[in-house]
């Protein structure tokens, strides 16, 4: 987690009629010196496709369901009413959980580099009962802590 005193992420989604094309967000943080900096996370329609069937296309989300599982990622407790969905979507399984692998199918989108042991890693952070799986309320709890946020920016 950062250690910034406020964080502020903007989401912006470009469209093509009714199918998002593009999705953009854009976080500030501020210091309580008042030190800002800002990232952005952009994600096209046409590179999710190339990447995710180029990884595994029998267990990639569409574009439309990985923008649905991105949003309350990258925004964090700003898009708290988006995480049971996100969780649905990410538990291919429907076994209640979401377990490294699940999550390996979302993440390298956007985090080329990730791999099974940083998806741990990040899982500890909100696994409370050390299953090495993540419950809805503990899914809840890692995309609170803005955890997904940090993923996305190679934190640890």
């Amino acid at each position: 987690m950062t250690d910034a005193s406020d964080v502020r992420v903007d989401e912006t989604v470009v469209r093509q009629g009714d199918r998002p094309v593009e999705v953009d967000y854009v976080y500030t943080e501020t210091w309580k010196n008042g030190n800002q900096k800002t990232y952005q996370i952009q994600v096209k329609r046409a590179d999710y496709e190339r990447l995710a069937t180029s990884r595994n296309k029998s267990t990639a989300l569409s574009f439309d369901d990985f923008t649905k599982v991105l949003k309350p990622f990258m925004m964090g407790k700003f898009a708290s009413e988006d995480i049971p969905t996100a969780f649905r979507l990410l538990d291919a399984d429907n076994s209640g959980t979401i377990d490294a692998n699940e999550l390996a199918a979302f993440m390298p989108i956007i985090v080329p580099n990730s791999s099974s042991h940083m998806l741990l890693h990040h899982i500890q952070k909100a696994d409370k009962n050390n299953d090495y799986k993540l419950n809805l309320q503990e899914f809840t709890s890692l995309i609170s802590q803005g955890i997904g946020r940090d993923m996305a920016l190679g934190r640890s």
